[in-house]
């Protein structure tokens, strides 16, 4: 009451003359006016009192713009019995750093045990709240409850209380775990799907490089390059036929958040390779729901083998007779050997059954698929096999059935590849596979219609390649 009265002194202070107010502090010195005075203050006090309210709210507002705040402050006043309580939303939109779990997370927000347990029971059901990783998004929003008593002694023991209304987990750009309160105080847990605008994006260029150093630098997702190349892999010897100076294109999906950020790139709608002696052009078509490429005549890209079933590697020793680099005299060398560092994927060349998985002499760890009653195809030297596959296993055409090693006779990290045709090594180069799809009738038309689609977007999508 005392601080009140000094306060008010003062603001009377401020807005009177000095002259009057020696009179009026002779006044209140004097005996017979203390009731008079004390009086007058009190009715001051009650006309003025909600104006000193808002001063308090209003340094309390400033104390808090430090944090962010999404929402303006709801503030509740009860006057009975001078009962003041302040009540505000609160958003915490965090990023996760290294060491920081959920549980951590709400506890620094001030949230009480009970709560926070409840939402970490609630997330749950769908989702594991230590899954979440450094850089994840987390978004709290919260009620921030202060109420002070009507008595002085009561200022000492503020009624501080954090409610938690909601909060939103982002694992993936394309998903996110909702946690809402209900009327009953529990949690209830939801996953909502994030809306992604679809844009397509144009690259063209020539190649210095090579195809995917190329493509990744012109702005190319690293996945695109690879889903291209393992496209071409069926045709193209990349070793061999890719020159300087070739020509690339490419339309791909490119996803984006609603607020402008690309989360991903999607399918391959359309890539080509002109290179010095042809040009090779793919277009993306589906067939009962699931995603073919064909070329422009409408047959399918995918072949019964793959040309090369390892990315990325150099040719070090072709089919024939050669000086063999450990025995040290000539010897028939019945497959194709490509350099690349030890662990690089090996893939199955084409569909089939493992029929030999193990050590095998010289080969070292040597993998043999069978794809017909004729072909058969060969691996040699494999640091490590996949776990995921065993002797008798059917493979599919891609699958990663072992890892590049040096194991066997081998003078260092290769892939020993072999083509057999009815027990015999022959030329992997020399065999023309053949394609699998052939499109027609009414599938035709289809084709036809999807791919003037594309050849629109390529006429009217600007080059999306980086300008150095």
């Amino acid at each position: 009451m005392k601080k009140l009265l000094n306060k008010t002194k003062k603001n009377i202070a401020h807005n009177l003359a000095p002259t009057l107010l020696q009179k009026i502090d002779s006044i209140i010195e004097h005996k017979i006016f203390k009731p008079v005075v004390i009086a007058i203050i009190t009715s001051f006090v009650l006309f003025r009192g909600a104006n000193y309210v808002n001063f308090f709210i209003h340094d309390y507002k400033e104390s808090q713009l430090k944090k962010r705040q999404e929402v303006p402050i709801a503030i509740n006043i009860g006057i009975n019995g001078g009962n003041l309580n302040i009540e505000e939303e609160q958003i915490l939109d965090y990023k996760v750093k290294s060491g920081d779990t959920l549980m951590k997370v709400l506890m620094n927000v001030g949230a009480n045990e009970k709560d926070v347990f409840s939402v970490l029971s609630a997330a749950k059901k769908i989702f594991d709240p230590q899954s979440i990783s450094t850089g994840d998004s987390i978004l709290v929003r919260y009620h921030l409850k202060i109420g002070y008593g009507e008595k002085e002694k009561d200022l000492q023991n503020i009624d501080r209380k954090i409610l938690i209304d909601s909060v939103e987990i982002a694992p993936s750009a394309e998903k996110k775990i909702v946690i809402t309160r209900k009327s009953d105080d529990e949690y209830d847990a939801r996953e909502l799907d994030v809306k992604l605008l679809r844009y397509v994006s144009r690259y063209f260029g020539t190649l210095k490089n090579g195809l995917y150093a190329d493509g990744v630098e012109s702005g190319i997702s690293p996945t695109s390059m690879m889903n291209m190349i393992n496209l071409y892999s069926y045709e193209i010897d990349f070793q061999r036929d890719i020159r300087s100076g070739d020509k690339f294109e490419m339309l791909v999906e490119s996803f984006y958040t609603e607020d402008g950020k690309k989360v991903r790139d999607g399918n391959v709608l359309f890539s080509s390779l002109t290179l010095q002696n042809r040009q090779i052009e793919i277009y993306m078509h589906k067939i009962d729901g699931r995603i073919e490429y064909f070329d422009s005549k409408g047959n399918s890209v995918r072949k019964s083998l793959l040309r090369t079933p390892i990315n990325g590697a150099r040719v070090s020793s072709g089919f024939g007779m050669r000086r063999h680099p450990i025995l040290g005299y000539s010897k028939m060398h019945k497959g194709i050997d490509f350099a690349a560092s030890t662990g690089t994927p090996i893939l199955a060349a084409g569909s089939g059954t493992i029929v030999h998985f193990g050590v095998k002499g010289g080969y070292g760890n040597y993998v043999q698929i069978k794809h017909n009653a004729d072909y058969s195809t060969a691996y040699g030297h494999a640091s490590r096999f996949n776990k995921k596959f065993h002797l008798g296993s059917k493979v599919k055409q891609g699958d990663v059935v072992a890892y590049v090693g040096t194991t066997g006779r081998s003078t260092g990290p290769h892939l020993h590849f072999e083509l057999l045709y009815r027990g015999g090594q022959i030329n992997p180069s020399k065999v023309k596979a053949t394609s699998g799809i052939k499109l027609l009738g009414k599938e035709m038309a289809r084709f036809e219609s999807s791919k003037a689609e594309i050849d629109k977007y390529r006429k009217n999508v600007p080059n999306q390649v980086k300008k150095k």
